[in-house]
């Protein structure tokens, strides 16, 4: 392969790499904004949790008791649900690391390509080199031996 087809097929490897590193990095930051908002509904419940004791303690009628409870059971369907957005970020970031870091592999696989190629073409040119400067020393010494 030409080296600048190589350096093309280098080039479209990274970027995907590099969108492929974005599309992680959004992941990772969608996966921690759900992951906060589960904690905050676990704080809400706790905390709505610890209202109605205090409520209780001082005396709640039933139906105040009923009403409590009732939004305690919302809030916890609200973090069921919030629980299984998180699991599913999570399993998102998961696989977009896997992506980035398979195309990582791809993209250092052709760089070192490129870089095996260019020590080849180093090694030619310097066996090139050396050959010239070999003829050119014998044509110098049977010159020498000619003018003897």
């Amino acid at each position: 392969m030409a080296k600048n087809k190589l350096d093309l097929l280098y080039k479209l490897e990274s970027e995907k790499e590099e969108k492929l590193r974005l599309n992680f990095i959004q992941a990772e930051q969608n996966f921690h904004a759900n992951q906060q908002k589960l904690n905050g509904l676990n704080d809400f419940r706790l905390e709505y949790s610890q209202q109605l004791h205090q409520k209780a303690l001082q005396g709640l009628s039933s139906a105040g008791f009923g009403q409590y409870h009732a939004f305690i059971n919302k809030i916890e369907q609200a973090i069921t649900q919030q629980a299984s957005t998180v699991a599913t970020a999570k399993r998102v970031v998961d696989q977009r690391r896997k992506l980035w870091l398979e195309q990582q592999v791809k993209a250092k696989a052709i760089a070192k390509l490129i870089e095996k190629k260019a020590l080849e073409q180093q090694h030619k040119l310097a066996k090139a080199e050396q050959k010239m400067l070999d003829e050119f020393a014998t044509n110098i010494f049977m010159r020498r031996k000619q003018a003897q």
